[in-house]
C-alpha cells in the first residue's frame, strides 16, 4: 500500500503553489486507534508524509532506468497522476472504521460504474512508494466525487495514511478501472456476502442497480466480527425501505450475549439459509479466506463457475483446509443442482464395487485398493 505526495507548501519551497487547502482538526478516532500519523525521526511533527520536504513529487520523481529499476517502474508510477482532494471524512465506528470522501480535481473526465475501484500511491519516505487499488463505495454521480470505505490497519501504511489525510490534502491516484459488478442476467436472484469493508462496492452497486428498475430478489449478508463494528445501517434501512426486494442480515463472529442477529462465520450462518443454489449470482467480496472457502463449496454443489464474483482484500493466497471444506458443503441445504463432487463420488464408488465384484469371480478376495498418497 502506499501514499500520495502532494506539492510542499509555499512555505517551505518559495514561489511554488500549494495542492493543500487549510487544514481541518485532526479526527480524535484516528489518533485513539493508531496514534500519530507517520512522522520524520526525531521531529515528533504531526504532518504526515506526503507533506514532509524533500520526498519527492510523484509527478516529478524519476526512478534510475537500470537492471534494478527498469522501464517499466518509470511507466508504472506515472500511471498514478491523477488528483483528488479530501472533503469530507465521517469516523463510523469506534474501532477504526472511516468513510472519506474525495473530489477529483484534475481536469479529465471520471466515471465508474459498481465494482471498479481507484489505485491510490503515495510516498512513505524510508518505505518507498506504496500502492493500493480501494472498491469505490459511492454510487456513479455526474459530480466528479467519489468515497472509500476505510478500515484502520495499523501494520497497514497506506491505510494509516489515508485516515490521518486531513481536509483539502490532496491524493494522487489512477482510474476508476476494474470489473464492473453489475449483473449481466437480469433474471438471477443476487446473494452478497461481505466481511468488514466488503460491504463498500455492494452499497454502491445497490444504489446503482435498484433505480434502473433491477426488481430480483437481493439477500445482502454482512460479516462482522464485533457489534461496535457495525456501520452504515442507517444506509441499508435506508435502501430497504425503499425497495423490497432487498433485505440484510449481520453476522457477528463474536457477538455479545444479547445480540439477536445471525451468530457465527458467513461459512457458517449463510449455508442453512439458501433453500436453493440455482437461479442466483454469487457475490464475494472482503477476506479471502471466506471467499475462497465459499467459492469452493458453491463449485463442489454445482454452481457454475461464471455465477460467483469474487473480490479479494485480503489473504489472497487462501487455500482451504479440505476437512473444513467438507464440513462446510455439509451445512447447505440446497440439493437443488448436480453436484459434480456428488457425481464423481458416485462414480469412484461405483466403479470400487464392479472391481470388488470382479475379482470374486475369479476367487480373489476384494482388497479395497490404497487410498493414494497425499
Amino acid at each position: 500500500m502506499g501514499r500520495c505526495r502532494t506539492k510542499p507548501s509555499t512555505s517551505d519551497v518559495p514561489g511554488t503553489l500549494s495542492l493543500r487547502r487549510p487544514a481541518a482538526p485532526r479526527s480524535l478516532l484516528v489518533d485513539a486507534v493508531i496514534g500519530p500519523p507517520p512522522s520524520t525521526p526525531g521531529t515528533g511533527e504531526e504532518t504526515s508524509a506526503a507533506t514532509q520536504p524533500g520526498s519527492p513529487d510523484v509527478r516529478e520523481h524519476r526512478l534510475p532506468v537500470s537492471r534494478a529499476a527498469p522501464e517499466r517502474a518509470l511507466r508504472k508510477l506515472e500511471m498514478y497522476n491523477r488528483l483528488a482532494e479530501l472533503v469530507a471524512a465521517e469516523p463510523l465506528t469506534e474501532t477504526g472504521t472511516l468513510r472519506l470522501r474525495f473530489r477529483v480535481i484534475d481536469d479529465r473526465p471520471f466515471t465508474f460504474l459498481p465494482g471498479q475501484f481507484v489505485g491510490i500511491q503515495a510516498y512513505l519516505g524510508e518505505l518507498g512508494y506504496r500502492r493500493s487499488p480501494y472498491c469505490i463505495l459511492s454510487p456513479p454521480r455526474e459530480e466528479k466525487t467519489f468515497e472509500l470505505l476505510i478500515r484502520i490497519v495499523p501494520e497497514g501504511p497506506l491505510s494509516r495514511y489515508l485516515t490521518s489525510l486531513q481536509l483539502g490534502d490532496v491524493i494522487s491516484f489512477r482510474g476508476p478501472t476494474g470489473r464492473i459488478m453489475i449483473p449481466k442476467e437480469p433474471d438471477t436472484e443476487l446473494i452478497l456476502l461481505a466481511t468488514g469493508v466488503g460491504v463498500g462496492p455492494f452499497l454502491s452497486l445497490l444504489r446503482h442497480a435498484l433505480p434502473r428498475g433491477f426488481d430480483r430478489p437481493i439477500r445482502l449478508f454482512w460479516g462482522l466480527r464485533l457489534a461496535e463494528d457495525i456501520c452504515l445501517t442507517e444506509d441499508l434501512e435506508e435502501v430497504v425501505s425503499r425497495y423490497p426486494n432487498v433485505t440484510y442480515r449481520l453476522s457477528l463472529s463474536q457477538p455479545p450475549e444479547a445480540w439477536r442477529g445471525l451468530r457465527g462465520r458467513l461459512t457458517e450462518t449463510v449455508p442453512p439459509l439458501l433453500e436453493t443454489l440455482g437461479g442466483k449470482h454469487f457475490y464475494l467480496a472482503g477476506n479471502g479466506a471466506m471467499i475462497e472457502e465459499m467459492s469452493a463449496a458453491l463449485s463442489d454443489l454445482g454452481v457454475p463457475e461464471q455465477m460467483v464474483y469474487e473480490e479479494h482484500y485480503f489473504n489472497f493466497k487462501h487455500r482451504p483446509d479440505p476437512a473444513f471444506l467438507e464440513q462446510l458443503r455439509e451445512r447447505f441445504v440446497a440439493a437443488d443442482l448436480t453436484s459434480p463432487r456428488a457425481h464423481r463420488e458416485a462414480l469412484e464408488h461405483a466403479l470400487q464395487g464392479r472391481r470388488a465384484r470382479w475379482l470374486l469371480s475369479r476367487g480373489s478376495p476384494a482388497v479395497p485398493r490404497p487410498e493414494p498418497a497425499g
